[in-house]
């Protein structure tokens, strides 16, 4: 989602337990839920029809520049639980780099992304430094007729979530799921429908910008949350065939904060969520669950780098911790930044 006014969102620090908590979930009946080994296979093949052509990502550079990571103490009071092991400022010469806001690990550890303006973007990270190598790619994303996505209503692609070479990406204004097979087709991949929502998710309508930011494969499921407030926090569902969304639980986080991204993996739930006011201006939440409840948080503040982050996935660092990685969405505008940042679990949950 593109953030009016245009402001930098503050990086992350670390949250009280009033703050964020994991409530309990609500009862629900997922006997008519979307499920991923029902309808893998035809999404394959929709998405890229046999004798379709692979078609490569074009290649860009990407130059990377260390970012600003704040003292040490800084840092001990930023966080908990988590160890800002890398911080770079991303920029290219490619036009549509940029306003990045779903974000997944690749099985080769670099990482892959959904721009709102309707484009697939790779990074390359460097699996010994476990930091970007300036390599990257771009392919722009393609609709069921094999054209390109020709408006911002179409193209608003806003979370992600890759398994088996299948990319779903959720999209806002017009509030859907499409899969994109980028391992069978690559940039020739077309979207296929997962999924249109209805258009209403806990009794209110959704709003053009306010769509299912929040995105994740569970298990066979998708859930999404939704960047809205309803009940003290932001709603997260899960997604049915008929385009329904069933209440799964609500988060709890502070007044004005909601929900802007969110992966699940290796027993992980990662949640981020955002909030802005002119007289505190920018802020984040970055929270980290595992199956026992809360292991590690943040809050955003400065030092810290400064930046409207949107995304974040769960992966794994170097010597095999795991890795928050989260990245901001620069609007295509000068005054903001792409930021990516590497947040190393302390402890094995």
């Amino acid at each position: 989602m593109r953030f009016i006014p245009i402001i930098a969102l503050a990086a992350l620090s670390a949250c009280t337990a009033a703050d964020v908590q994991s409530p309990e979930p609500l009862e629900r009946d997922a006997a008519s839920a979307w499920a991923w080994d029902d309808h893998f296979a035809d999404l394959q093949e929709r998405s890229c029809p046999t004798g379709q052509t692979y078609l490569r990502a074009q290649s860009i550079d990407i130059r990377v520049i260390d970012a600003e990571r704040g003292s040490k103490p800084a840092q001990e009071r930023s966080l908990s639980g988590l160890t800002l092991a890398g911080a770079w400022q991303l920029e290219s010469d490619e036009p549509n780099f940029g306003g990045l806001s779903g974000l997944d690990v690749l099985p080769s550890g670099s990482l892959l992304t959904v721009s709102d303006a309707g484009a697939f973007v790779w990074i390359g990270i460097d699996p010994g430094t476990g930091a970007p190598d300036g390599l990257g790619s771009i392919a722009y994303m393609r609709a069921q007729d094999g054209n390109y996505f020709n408006n911002k209503r179409d193209a608003d692609a806003e979370g992600l979530s890759l398994r088996d070479g299948l990319a779903l990406v959720s999209f806002e204004q017009e509030h859907r799921v499409s899969a994109f097979n980028l391992e069978r087709c690559g940039a020739g991949a077309r979207a296929a429908d997962v999924v249109r929502l209805d258009g209403v998710v806990d009794g209110r309508k959704l709003e053009p910008n306010r769509g299912g930011e929040g995105f994740a494969l569970v298990g066979d499921h998708l859930r999404m949350g939704f960047e809205m407030r309803r009940s003290g926090g932001s709603p997260v569902v899960e997604v049915m065939d008929d385009g329904s969304v069933d209440l799964e639980r609500y988060t709890e986080q502070p007044g004005q904060y909601m929900l802007t991204g969110m992966d699940n993996a290796d027993g992980l739930t990662a949640t981020l969520f955002r909030a802005y006011d002119p007289a505190r201006g920018p802020r984040v939440n970055l929270q980290v669950a595992g199956p026992e409840g809360r292991v590690a948080a943040a809050r955003g503040t400065q030092p810290l780098p400064v930046g409207n982050y949107e995304g974040g996935a769960i992966g794994t660092s170097p010597d095999g911790k795991p890795r928050i990685w989260v990245i901001s969405d620069d609007n295509f505008s000068r005054d903001q930044r792409t930021l990516l940042l590497a947040l190393d679990l302390d402890e094995m949950p």
